[in-house]
């Protein structure tokens, strides 16, 4: 079901209910014989969770293995279903027995072929119905050596995720004997990627779509992983910056940028405003230490890393990184090889595990293109038919990502305003689509900024948990209304910052996070207390 379009306010308090009259034990131990003759889904088995039970998962991906506390009462069921005629993907979906009504499909990160338990959980306690797939293969998040297979990079790129959606929600119906009554989407990193492409491809999979640190280009994004970095290695000495000096980088970004907003707090609350000037860290500068310094030609290869990367004839292959994250490069930038690029290009591109990465071009990127391995790439602006079913779409960015460059965002934003100008829908898109960008925070989570926002694969929720603190609340008070009324569109979410990133140390501030292309801006007093700042109300398209 979906409602009307939505209309614009600041931040509304919403807070969801409960259906009445839970399934019983017995139908979770019979799903396989309550589904239809012909459904998507075989079950593997399905148990039941007690409430307050403690689980940990036992995937190929060892960071979907952390342990999970204080559960709610639910029924947990694995299933699998074909993808193809040689092709399958596995699943779960849980159901708790205080079930809203709703249900939520979540995504993965990098190259995961794993249930994402820790995101599957946190729907579950928010009453969702939820549904997490291994898309097609079983690997950690750093390989993709499974990408030469064309089906198993299908299933990846978009289609496991659509056909163990169709299975769940029958698994679903089946077990509460009444439909779903909305149904969702959250995802980070590859799990934003996965929510575009579900949008793009499936309009009518979800009602709404949340995606964090998305990688809507996917063969230019991997492609920039690896071009990025190639001054980047200890083998090229002379430009090579090694990982003693980012944080004095970092420290020096700081310096010349962190006031510009008016607050000296660690936070550059829009890196756009940031022209950074490297120079007062150049060897043999007065007062630069010797030992703490970039010679010429790293300096360059700093400010490389910046700019964006551009044909010969000035088309842009992709943007460059912003500032603020610096203090985090060392994860892209002082690996043996670059992080995730190599790999999906090696296998999924040039079907050839000891390709040479340093041969990377932009010829290279017109060859992933005409590929597109797997469909993987989310980058068709043409979203008529997801908005055209009444789907909403709140996508969002930290500033400080030092994986994905937070400008992807915009950029992929700027497509779709022009595409929709074109056509002469452009007023519609803020209807139905929204971009927020998260100053100070990193990929997906952590960060010196307000980054606490309710987010998929944060594992960190509000103190208070309603629309006006949590990016998925915000979505489904925009989808469903209240009361009778349209949906309200979402201006800004309040962020959070604990001490620590302890939710048991205390709020250190709040902050709101605004709609893009807006920052929050300080009005004056306590720059800890949120009334401090405020988002505004001009210059958005």
């Amino acid at each position: 079901m979906k409602t009307a379009l939505g209309f614009r306010l600041a931040l509304l308090t919403w807070i969801p209910t409960v259906l009445s009259g839970p399934p019983s034990h017995a139908q979770c131990g019979q799903l396989q014989a309550l589904l239809p003759h012909d459904a998507f889904a075989t079950i593997r088995f399905s148990e039941t969770v007690a409430s307050g039970s403690n689980f940990t998962g036992n995937t190929s991906e060892p960071s979907y293995n952390s342990p999970q506390s204080d559960l709610p009462a639910s029924c947990r069921v694995s299933f699998t279903v074909s993808t193809s005629l040689n092709s399958s993907a596995g699943a779960e979906v849980w159901l708790p027995t205080d079930w809203t009504g709703r249900y939520l499909s979540v995504g993965n990160g990098g190259f995961a072929g794993a249930v994402n338990y820790p995101d599957l959980i946190w729907g579950l306690r928010k009453g969702f119905a939820v549904m997490s797939t291994d898309t097609g293969h079983l690997s950690s998040q750093s390989d993709g050596s499974w990408l030469s297979g064309s089906e198993q990079a299908i299933d990846w790129g978009h289609r496991a995720l659509h056909i163990t959606t169709l299975a769940a929600k029958e698994i679903v119906d089946a077990y509460y004997t009444q439909s779903i009554q909305h149904s969702y989407y959250a995802g980070c990193s590859t799990g934003g990627r996965q929510g575009l492409n579900a949008a793009q491809r499936y309009p009518n999979d979800f009602d709404g779509v949340l995606v964090g640190s998305a990688i809507p280009w996917q063969t230019h994004t991997s492609a920039w992983q690896t071009y990025v970095a190639l001054q980047q290695y200890p083998s090229n000495a002379s430009t090579y910056i090694p990982t003693s000096m980012w944080p004095i980088i970092y420290s020096a970004v700081l310096d010349q940028c962190d006031a510009l907003d008016g607050v000296t707090d660690g936070i550059i609350m829009d890196p756009a405003r940031c022209n950074f000037q490297p120079e007062v860290l150049l060897c043999g500068m007065p007062e630069v230490s010797a030992t703490a310094c970039l010679s010429t030609a790293q300096l360059e290869n700093l400010k490389r890393m910046y700019r964006p990367w551009l044909t010969s004839s000035g088309e842009l292959v992709n943007p460059g990184i912003s500032h603020s994250g610096e203090a985090s490069f060392s994860f892209i930038m002082n690996q043996v090889q670059p992080q995730f690029g190599p790999i999906f290009y090696g296998y999924g591109v040039v079907n050839d595990s000891a390709w040479d990465w340093e041969d990377i071009s932009v010829r290279t990127v017109a060859l992933a293109d005409s590929i597109n391995p797997g469909g993987a790439n989310a980058y068709n602006p043409d979203m008529r038919p997801f908005q055209d079913a009444g789907g909403k779409l709140i996508h969002y960015h930290g500033y400080a990502d030092p994986l994905i460059p937070t400008c992807n965002a915009p950029a992929w934003y700027d497509k779709l305003v022009g595409f929709y100008s074109d056509i002469g829908r452009g007023g519609q898109m803020p209807d139905w689509y929204r971009l927020f960008t998260i100053p100070g925070m990193g990929h997906c989570s952590g960060g010196v900024g307000a980054w606490v926002v309710d987010g998929a694969s944060q594992r960190i929720t509000p103190v208070t948990d309603d629309s006006a603190h949590s990016m998925l609340w915000s979505l489904v008070a925009w989808v469903e209304g209240r009361n009778g009324t349209a949906g309200i569109a979402p201006e800004s979410v309040m962020g959070t910052k604990f001490v620590n990133d302890t939710p048991s140390s205390g709020v250190a501030f709040e902050r709101p996070v605004c709609r893009w292309p807006n920052v929050a801006q300080y009005a004056g007093g306590n720059t800890s207390n949120s009334s401090s700042w405020s988002c505004p109300m001009t210059g958005v398209y």
